[in-house]
C-alpha cells in the first residue's frame, strides 16, 4: 500500500512486462469484467498529432458542458497528466486510492506501467461517469493495450508516416494496416490528410467492418494562428502551422459527435475553447529573450512539419537536438541542420538516447552546455524526442526561464 504519491508514481513508472501480449492483456481485462466497454470511447491513433488532436477535441466537447476523460502518453511534467477529466489531471489522492485498490490485481497479473494506467483510467472514468473517453494509443493500434475495447464510437487516424518500423512494419501499407487495427465493427472512422494508398487501406477496413468513413475536409490557413474551416473562422493559441491540421481534425470529430448525439452546438463557446487550448511540447514558446521553443517532433514526418513553422521566424536560428537510438536520428539531424545557423547535438538522461552517434556534428555534453553555446541566437529550438523536451522543460523551469505560454513578438 502507498501513502506517498512520489513513491507510488516511481513504482508505476518502473513497472515492466517483458512477456506482454495483447491477447494476454485482453484476458486480464476480462477478469475485471471489461470496464473499458462501459465507456463511450473515441480512440485516436496515428504517427503524429495524436496528443494535440485529443487536447483540441477534449476542449471542444468540454465547452458544450460534457464531462470528457482523456488518456494520453507520454507525460510532460508528471505522470498524473496522463489521465485527465476536462483537462484537469487526476489528483494525487485519487490516484493513490485507485492504485491501492487495484494493487493486488496489478501484482498478481504482472501489469506494466501502461497497463496500470489503462486499468486506473477505466476505474476513474467509470466512477466519475464521464460522458466520453478520448483514448490515445501508445504505439500502433492493432496490438496496443488500449485496443482491448470491443466497441468505439469513433476511431481517428491522424496521420501516417514512418515511425516505430521495428514493430509496425517498413512500408506505409504495413504501418497503416497496424493503425487500422483500432477500427471496430459498425463504428465511425475519421482520418486526417493521408496519401491515396493509406487512405484506400482505411476505406477497405471500413467496408469490411461496416463502419462509416469520414475524412478531414479542406481548410485555409489565414496566417497568424487563424484558419478557415467548414464555413467558419477559428483561432488557435499555437503558432505551429501543423497544429491547424490537428485543430481541424478535432473540429470534424466534434461535429460527428454532436450530430450523432443530437446536441445543438454552442459555436461561440467552441471557438473560445479552441483558442484557449494549450498543448505543451508542440512548438511551445517558453521564453522570448532569447526565444526558446520546445517541440516533440521525433520522426521524419514530424520534423518536416516542424521546420515549416521554424523557417517562418525572423532572426538567427539555432537548434539543439537529441533523440532515441531507435529513431531515424541521422535523417532527422541532416534535415534540421539545413534550417538553422548553428546545429548542436547532445544527449539526455533516458535509456536508449543517442550519445556519440552523430560525431560529425558539433556536440555539447548536455543541454545546459548546449544552451550556453547558442545563447546569443534569436531563436533556439530544442527538439528530437518528447522525453528530451520534457527534461528540457524541467531544467529550464528550475532555472526560472519558463514563462509559457509566450506570444511571438516577431513573426512573418
Amino acid at each position: 500500500m502507498f501513502n506517498d504519491i512520489e513513491k507510488a508514481l516511481e513504482y508505476v513508472m518502473e513497472r515492466r512486462n517483458d512477456n506482454y501480449s495483447f491477447a494476454g492483456f485482453k484476458k486480464i481485462m476480462q477478469k475485471l469484467n471489461d470496464p473499458q466497454n462501459d465507456l463511450l470511447t473515441i480512440h485516436v491513433a496515428g504517427t503524429n498529432g495524436k496528443g494535440s488532436t485529443v487536447a483540441y477535441l477534449s476542449s471542444l466537447l468540454s465547452s458544450q458542458g460534457l464531462k470528457v476523460g482523456t488518456m494520453q502518453s507520454p507525460h510532460y511534467e508528471t505522470h498524473l497528466d496522463r489521465i485527465r477529466i476536462n483537462g484537469v489531471p487526476i489528483g494525487a489522492k485519487t490516484f493513490l486510492e485507485l492504485l491501492n485498490k487495484n494493487l493486488s490485481f496489478i501484482e498478481d497479473n504482472h501489469l506494466s506501467m501502461f497497463e496500470i494506467d489503462y486499468v486506473l483510467m477505466c476505474d476513474y472514468f467509470k466512477r466519475a461517469k464521464v460522458d466520453v473517453a478520448i483514448v490515445e494509443t501508445g504505439l500502433g493500434g492493432r496490438l496496443d493495450s488500449t485496443n482491448v475495447i470491443d466497441n468505439t464510437f469513433l476511431s481517428i487516424i491522424t496521420t501516417i508516416g514512418y515511425d516505430h518500423m521495428d514493430r509496425l512494419g517498413n512500408t506505409l501499407e504495413e504501418i497503416t494496416t497496424e493503425k487500422c487495427g483500432i477500427i471496430k465493427h459498425h463504428s465511425k472512422v475519421l482520418i486526417g490528410r493521408l496519401d491515396e494508398n493509406p487512405k484506400d487501406i482505411v476505406k477497405t477496413f471500413c467496408l469490411a467492418k461496416s463502419s462509416k468513413f469520414h475524412e478531414l475536409g479542406e481548410y485555409e490557413d489565414l496566417g497568424n494562428r487563424h484558419f478557415y474551416y467548414d464555413g467558419e473562422e477559428y483561432e488557435i493559441e499555437s503558432y505551429a502551422k501543423y497544429q491547424i491540421h490537428n485543430a481541424c481534425l478535432a473540429l470534424e470529430a466534434f461535429k460527428i459527435f454532436i450530430d450523432e448525439k443530437g446536441i445543438e452546438p454552442d459555436l461561440k463557446a467552441a471557438k473560445e475553447a479552441l483558442k484557449m487550448t494549450h498543448w505543451q511540447g508542440r512548438f511551445e514558446i517558453i521564453s522570448n529573450n532569447p526565444r526558446i521553443i520546445l517541440d516533440g517532433a521525433h520522426n521524419i514526418h514530424g520534423i518536416k512539419a516542424l521546420v515549416e513553422s521554424y523557417d517562418s521566424l525572423k532572426g538567427t536560428k539555432a537548434i539543439i537536438f537529441s533523440a532515441l537510438k531507435r529513431k531515424e536520428y541521422e535523417k532527422m539531424a541532416k534535415m534540421l541542420k539545413e534550417h538553422c545557423d548553428r546545429f548542436i547535438v547532445t544527449s539526455f538522461d533516458y535509456q536508449g538516447s543517442i550519445d556519440d552517434d552523430l560525431g560529425r556534428y558539433e556536440k555539447a555534453k548536455d543541454l545546459n552546455a548546449g544552451l550556453e553555446l547558442v545563447k546569443s541566437y534569436d531563436n533556439i529550438l530544442i527538439c528530437g524526442s518528447l522525453y528530451f523536451i520534457s527534461e528540457a522543460w524541467q531544467l529550464l523551469k528550475s532555472q526560472g526561464k519558463c514563462s509559457a505560454p509566450v506570444k511571438l513578438d516577431r513573426y512573418k
